[in-house]
């Protein structure tokens, strides 16, 4: 039962991760890989732990733990995470239809499905077209366009690099 469950949200992130990614990746195989997972049926989360990477098409989902979340059967948010002592960070990345590939790097990633928005805490890097927007929190409206970049503190600054070569 709880396999299926846990194949039956995976197939909600499916259908509902398309909003802004390549038209054909719904077609493309789903495939997740963890070192185990944790599927929470009254709470509609499930938890992928260990060297956890997801990808569909042109999405990819790398982490150290990464939760999906469903509300009412529908898949409404994706937490990528890294370990607090790891020296990596979480990293999404996608190629939208008619638009060049976007790619996240965060210590966390909130992937909220619905609302389009993805909001990188800790190192945040956003990269599309050459251009990079740094800070230690950068939220991205997706549906948008729009960037909004924090620096962690008065000592810290937020970086923009614009690719003027395109």
């Amino acid at each position: 039962m709880k396999l299926r469950y846990a194949w039956s949200m995976l197939l909600l992130l499916i259908l509902h991760a398309e909003v802004n990614a390549l038209s054909t990746d719904q077609d493309k195989p789903f495939e997740v890989e963890a070192d185990s997972a944790i599927v929470d049926e009254n709470l509609g989360s499930t938890i992928y732990r260990g060297d956890v990477s997801i990808i569909q098409g042109s999405l990819k989902i790398l982490a150290d733990e990464i939760e999906i979340i469903t509300i009412g059967g529908d898949v409404v948010q994706i937490i990528a995470r890294t370990d607090e002592n790891s020296d990596r960070l979480a990293h999404l990345e996608q190629q939208p239809d008619h638009k060049e590939r976007v790619f996240a790097d965060a210590r966390s990633i909130n992937y909220y499905i619905q609302e389009q928005r993805v909001n990188l805490t800790g190192e945040a890097l956003l990269r599309q077209k050459g251009d990079e927007f740094t800070g230690e929190i950068v939220y991205y409206d997706v549906g948008q366009g729009i960037i909004h970049l924090k620096s962690g503190s008065e000592s810290e600054r937020i970086k923009i690099k614009y690719n003027t070569a395109k």
